[in-house]
């Protein structure tokens, strides 16, 4: 019975050594709990449901009853995503609210997790480690977040002590988050840059510059719209663009510098972004020090079925010595 399997995930996330301070976590993930096509998340006191290409499952008034009695969460939400790319949220339990802070890692993060427009809450939980390896990588350097969101990767970056980030996003509510987030953990924003552009353009700009950063996160969404020059508008996938975006970050990093490539979509294996890293390198002519799966958190398994892996990516760190203090050019 699908209750019984979502709360033998959720008594298995209670025994995690998670990181001190984390009120984010993954109670139950798809295949990898045994409960094919929902996935649920904690944020703090809200429950988000994440249901994959079926209908709300026929049992979930009991399903959220038994979740709340489990977790003691004040709301539950659900979004429901179609085999055909539509979705919908629904509010099953509570009120939730707009928008509130939730916490990993002893860094402050505010989340949307009952937002009828936004992509996500905000807060991607598959991505903790990289967040982890992006603020130890980031001290004294410049730090390129592409399709940024709301800025989580930024924020990890500053706390790590980053000299400066430059946050891109098309969307300017994403960069007010974002602004949000780092005004959150007492880090003054007017220290950072926000860009309200075309990730590709900013990235282009700045492999035609030349090295600048010491830290590049990339991290695209599965597919969007972009403005080709001329206006006409251009369908951007990224199984088709990403080695020319990390050929270009690898142009934008300084020598010993970490680039992070990582996506969601299930057309790609973590074997087909190390492959475009490699590639990249090769026809950059650029030496990698190291290439390195980036891994799950703890809560968060690798379904036996590698398409179910929820996210697939690797770092690349590139020979030389890490970057030194340094300060990216006034404009990307």
């Amino acid at each position: 019975m699908l209750i019984d399997r979502v709360l033998a995930a959720v008594d298995r996330r209670a025994a995690l050594p998670l990181p001190a301070g984390t009120d984010v976590l993954r109670l139950a993930d798809d295949e990898a709990d045994d409960c094919a096509g929902l996935v649920v998340d904690r944020y703090g006191p809200v429950l988000r449901l994440e249901v994959r290409g079926v209908a709300l499952p026929s049992e979930t008034t009991a399903l959220v009853t038994a979740l709340v009695d489990a977790t003691g969460a004040d709301a539950v939400v659900a979004r429901l995503r179609t085999a055909g790319g539509e979705s919908a949220l629904f509010r099953l339990h509570g009120e939730p609210p707009p928008l509130h802070v939730v916490h990993e890692a002893g860094l402050r993060y505010a989340v949307r997790a009952a937002d009828e427009e936004a992509a996500g809450a905000g807060l991607f939980v598959d991505q903790r480690e990289g967040r982890r390896l992006v603020r130890g990588a980031a001290r004294g350097t410049a730090v390129l977040n592409l399709f940024a969101h709301a800025g989580a990767f930024g924020v990890a970056a500053a706390a790590g002590g980053a000299a400066r980030v430059d946050h891109v996003d098309v969307s300017r509510r994403c960069a007010q988050w974002a602004a949000l987030n780092l005004a959150l953990n007492g880090v003054d924003p007017r220290a950072h840059r926000f860009l309200v552009e075309d990730a590709l353009d900013v990235l282009e700009r700045a492999a035609r510059r030349g090295p600048a950063y010491g830290v590049v996160v990339l991290d695209p969404p599965t597919t969007a719209t972009r403005k080709a020059k001329g206006g006409k508008a251009r369908r951007f996938r990224v199984e088709d663009d990403l080695p020319a975006l990390v050929e270009a970050a690898l142009a934008s990093l300084l020598p010993g510098g970490l680039l992070l490539a990582s996506t969601n979509h299930r057309g790609l294996s973590v074997s087909d972004v190390r492959e475009a890293v490699l590639g990249a390198a090769f026809e950059r002519g650029v030496s990698l020090a190291s290439v390195d799966e980036l891994p799950l958190p703890l809560d968060v398994p690798s379904a036996q079925d590698p398409v179910l892996r929820p996210m697939r990516g690797v770092t690349a760190r590139l020979a030389g010595s890490p970057p030194a203090a340094t300060a990216a050019p006034s404009r990307a």
